[in-house]
């Protein structure tokens, strides 16, 4: 029984994971386009990528120099809406480690 728990936990583990890693992606790839920062996809890309989350890091010091030229309500809006979906990919990480921790206990 408690394997299917880890089984399960290590799904919506994966799938939280991978979905809050795209949408901090399109999150930043957005904003870096709102400030006028060259190659927007690669600042997505190195943000979202990295095991310590230096990109992310690496991108919010370099952003620094760059104020928001023009934004859009819907641009906007767009962003709200990955930071909410970026919140909920972090809630299903959260329950799927919680479930993966509470199997192993149950072993």
């Amino acid at each position: 029984m408690s394997i299917y728990i880890i089984a399960a936990g290590a799904a919506v583990l994966l799938v939280g994971g991978a979905f809050s890693t795209y949408q901090l992606y399109r999150l930043v790839q957005t904003d870096a386009s709102c400030r006028g920062i060259e190659h927007p996809r690669l600042w997505g890309f190195l943000s979202a990528s990295g095991n310590n989350q230096s990109g992310i890091v690496l991108y919010l010091i370099y952003r620094r120099r760059y104020p928001i030229l023009s934004i859009s309500g819907e641009q906007r809006n767009f962003m709200d809406r990955c930071r909410k979906k970026f919140a909920v990919g972090l809630i299903f990480l959260v329950v799927g480690a919680a479930a993966c921790v509470c199997g192993a206990v149950l072993l």
